[in-house]
């Protein structure tokens, strides 16, 4: 899979290719028909988070951490850990023919790191404890984001209408970074962190 970085400005005008068709090129919104497909798409330039989950464990939210024998360290005590969506790109896709056919697309994704972990001197030391007690890695560093272009391709059965989507998935968390010296809590600052993991694709179809 080919992926490429891009500015925001080609997302409203871009490719689009379906099997045993040409090429044809598509508004935000605007309805076009290639072969026996009618397509809808809606292209978020602001992605739309949605589908969140509680994923917080008691072992997430435990208070016991990395500390040192003498119950000295800075950790990490989570109170919230949510899963969600940041999709990028929809589109309803109707095939009323007697046959599948296929969808392929340049869609776009945005990975992104953005929050509050304390003081900017101890960015890095504090993120990497962050992201070791949350479980799961950043696609970018602290304070960055990007957009990635990519193909994705999707199959749409024979009658039906299908919604496909394209994002990133991600995670937010809360909670505070605690400093302890000798079992005391000498310091501690609130955390608030949303960031991206991986790209997700979905598709959903119902019969006509």
């Amino acid at each position: 899979m080919n992926i490429k970085k891009i500015s925001f400005a080609t997302l409203l005008l871009s490719s689009l290719v379906v099997s045993g068709a040409g090429s044809a090129f598509a508004t935000q919104g605007e309805t076009i028909k290639i072969g026996n497909l009618k397509i809808v798409e809606r292209v978020y330039e602001n992605p739309v988070e949605y589908d969140f989950t509680d994923a917080l464990t008691k072992s997430d939210s435990s208070k016991i951490g990395p500390l040192g024998n003498d119950m000295t360290g800075k950790v990490y005590e989570m109170s919230k850990k949510d899963l969600y969506k940041s999709k990028s790109y929809e589109a309803d896709i109707e095939n009323d023919s007697n046959e599948n056919d296929s969808f392929s697309r340049k869609v776009t994704r945005k990975t992104f790191l953005t929050g509050k972990i304390g003081l900017e001197a101890e960015t890095k030391v504090n993120w990497r404890i962050i992201e070791g007690k949350v479980g799961i890695n950043a696609e970018v560093s602290f304070g960055e984001e990007d957009v990635i272009e990519t193909t994705h391709s999707w199959v749409i059965p024979k009658r039906t209408i299908t919604t496909v989507e394209y994002g990133s998935k991600a995670v937010k968390t809360t909670g505070s970074l605690v400093e302890y010296f000798q079992g005391r809590v000498v310091d501690s600052n609130y955390v608030n962190v949303k960031y991206s993991y991986k790209e997700y694709s979905s598709k959903k179809s119902k019969d006509l």
